[in-house]
């Protein structure tokens, strides 16, 4: 893709701040590009200006800040640091602690208009089968919410997640699609999944039924370490968390079947004796038989501009608006909903964004519930609704 314009930048930029409150510019650089989805070949464009080479990308963002001070919803003349306004903030329009309103409801979905810690005192304990959510990442500071550093983060998620596990039911089960981070001037990795996942067991008692993970090829990788100084490689997938304080959680891999490589439709097909396998299994005649499908592996290979997600923005674009800066591929979700939930449970998520998972919950006959604080990014859900071919009316 080629860099976004002023227009494009302009609410993504906002969104960034929102959520970290302020920031110097070198610090929203890469966080601005990887929200909407630059490839490293355009962050890292240069053009002559002046007789010097300077960064195409990073010039467009320094001029979308100007305009933003000129419509008065980044302040002026704070040098080096960049805070929004409380016009802009009214501009996203988050709603206020302690407010919960109906945004728009369907036949088996709901979209409710709050923040995550108030909705979910109105939802019915022990009615939840699958809480799927991508939350706020670590150093995204959201104003409300605090979580400015990795452990930090790992608190806050702590805290959520007490007040989710009331809602689910006994066999219920959490998916948290979190991101690796780097330390603050490091080419090293901070280690909040490992200790959010340790005080989950110690604390609430929470289970890791399995790690999955997607695998994102557009990911931007850490421009310093990767593209600069060439010290990493681009990390390219997502851990996706796969929790639960049951156990035996439930899941079911036939579900989500693969369609069989050549080799196994030969095996099918001819089936006949094997020499033992080198981890010490031998298999036989019965072994392979056509169940539908090979069982899935734990990669899930999706980027997130795939078609459902491309029609999303294209209904964006025509309505004037722009689209959310990062969402969970509609595939991603799809394959977590059929993995852990039957046609009729309920699907919660708490930080829905643009409603992925509760649109793709009600698409395969689930119940969704998406819980969203902005204002904006709620009305971009209706519009994923309706590109979607799922109604919902605005309440």
């Amino acid at each position: 893709m080629s860099i976004p314009t002023h227009a494009q930048l302009l609410l993504p930029l906002l969104s960034v701040l929102d959520e970290r409150g302020s920031a110097r510019p070198k610090d929203i650089y890469d966080e601005l590009a990887a929200r909407v989805e630059l490839s490293d070949k355009d962050r890292t464009r240069t053009t002559e200006c002046g007789g010097h080479l300077v960064n195409e990308y990073e010039r467009t963002v320094r001029w979308t800040r100007q305009t933003a001070v000129v419509k008065g919803l980044i302040h002026k003349g704070e040098r080096g640091t960049w805070r929004i306004t409380e016009a802009a903030r009214a501009k996203l329009g988050n709603m206020r602690r302690g407010t919960i309103l109906t945004f728009a409801i369907g036949e088996n979905g709901i979209l409710l208009w709050a923040n995550a810690e108030d909705a979910v005192t109105v939802i019915e304990k022990g009615s939840v089968q699958l809480l799927m959510t991508s939350p706020p990442y670590p150093l995204a500071h959201c104003r409300e919410y605090g979580n400015v550093r990795p452990d930090q983060w790992v608190d806050w998620m702590l805290r959520h997640i007490e007040r989710f596990l009331p809602l689910l039911t006994k066999d219920g089960t959490i998916m948290l699609n979190v991101m690796k981070v780097w330390k603050q001037g490091m080419p090293a990795q901070a280690l909040h999944i490992e200790r959010l996942l340790i005080s989950l067991e110690d604390y609430l008692g929470v289970h890791l039924l399995e790690e999955l993970y997607w695998s994102n090829p557009v990911k931007l990788p850490p421009l310093q370490w990767v593209g600069k100084q060439r010290m990493r490689v681009t990390p390219s997938v997502e851990p996706i968390l796969w929790l639960s304080p049951n156990p035996f959680g439930f899941g079911d891999n036939r579900s989500v079947l693969r369609p069989y490589s050549k080799g196994g439709l030969r095996e099918i097909s001819n089936p006949h004796e094997h020499v033992r396998h080198p981890c010490g299994e031998k298999f036989g005649v019965t072994s392979f038989v056509d169940r539908g499908g090979s069982i899935p592996q734990s990669l899930i290979l999706e980027t997130p501009t795939g078609k459902d997600d491309a029609a999303y923005r294209r209904a964006m674009r025509k309505a004037g608006l722009e689209p959310h800066p990062a969402t969970l591929p509609a595939t991603v979700a799809r394959f977590g909903i059929q993995l852990a939930s039957r046609p009729g449970d309920t699907v919660l998520d708490p930080f829905s964004g643009s409603a992925t998972v509760p649109i793709e919950a009600m698409r395969l006959g689930r119940r969704g519930i998406g819980i969203e604080r902005s204002r904006l990014y709620n009305e971009g859900a209706v519009i994923r609704a309706q590109s979607a071919g799922v109604e919902l009316i605005g309440a």
